[in-house]
């Protein structure tokens, strides 16, 4: 019963150090006021082109690319919050594949003229008059 009764260093498995822990937590917060920033300016940016006319095509372009920011943060922040996580990489991964396929399979089947399967169009038929 030698033992030192009072050293309980093998109880403890690390200790929470607060100056870590508050650093840690003002990284975060940074982190998601850049991508407020950030989204909150897209936002902006849509509001500003809505009000704008371009054009019927400028309209459109201006559209998609603020379309195309605003998904593509929302993507970043989906994997910022995922990091870790390979699991949800891959089920996003197969996701947007099925997506892909499941929309090609639509227009490929369109009855539109001129989307659609080229091979089971009908051949242009022309009417001769005797």
């Amino acid at each position: 019963m030698s033992a030192d009764h009072t050293d309980h260093s093998e109880e403890i498995p690390h200790a929470h150090d607060q100056a870590t822990e508050v650093a840690h937590a003002w990284h975060h917060f940074w982190e998601n006021a850049r991508f407020f920033a950030c989204f909150l300016s897209v936002i902006l940016l849509t509001v500003f082109a809505s009000n704008v006319n371009f054009g019927p095509r400028g309209n459109t372009i201006a559209i998609g690319i603020c379309a195309t920011l605003r998904s593509g943060l929302i993507a970043y922040f989906m994997a910022s919050l995922f990091k870790g996580y390979s699991l949800i990489f891959r089920t996003f991964f197969f996701t947007v594949i099925f997506f892909i396929g499941m929309v090609f399979l639509s227009l490929w089947d369109s009855p539109l003229p001129t989307i659609g399967n080229p091979i089971s169009l009908p051949a242009p038929t022309t009417h001769h008059v005797p």
